[in-house]
């Protein structure tokens, strides 16, 4: 016989089980939410960095072309050279800043995205006797022009400017 006065212990073990699977899932899925997140921030930043190192290498190509022109000229008062140059105003969907450091015979690019860690320096090598001017930008459309009074000396500089 069955004792019908004590009630039955068989709709707990199907709720403890439904909310046990709840719990388990909840883990789960945030586990996955968490590993996917670094590892989607890391690939951004490596994806940032590519996009700058483009960058980067496209204005020190330029940079190179003004160099040029104005090393192989007779007269650089004279002279003339007003280069426009059009680069992706976001990178990984930050903006960035542009960091024209100059020496004697070259410089440095430094590149620095807003919205990640991502740093890229292109290092640049100019023509004994031409100086660039140091400067610092923001990503986007810029120009690169000969100041025939510009630099340290006032013997001209390359300028590199927003438009």
């Amino acid at each position: 016989m069955r004792d019908r006065s004590g009630g039955s212990d068989r709709a707990v073990s199907v709720t403890v089980g439904y909310v046990m699977t709840l719990a388990i899932s909840t883990l789960l899925l945030s586990g996955l939410f968490v590993a996917g997140g670094s590892f989607v921030e890391s690939e951004r930043e490596r994806a940032a960095q590519g996009e700058l190192t483009v960058v980067g290498e496209r204005l020190a190509a330029d940079l190179g072309t003004v160099d040029r022109l104005v090393a192989n000229t007779a007269s650089r008062d004279e002279l003339t050279v007003d280069r426009s140059l059009t680069l992706p105003d976001r990178v990984s969907g930050t903006g960035y800043r542009i960091r024209v450091t100059a020496g004697e015979t070259g410089g440095t690019i430094a590149l620095e995205s807003d919205g990640t860690d991502a740093t890229v320096e292109i290092p640049f090598r100019t023509s004994e006797g031409v100086a660039v001017e140091n400067a610092t930008v923001d990503g986007g459309s810029l120009r690169i022009r000969w100041d025939p009074d510009g630099g340290d000396d006032g013997a001209g500089a390359v300028v590199v400017s927003e438009p």
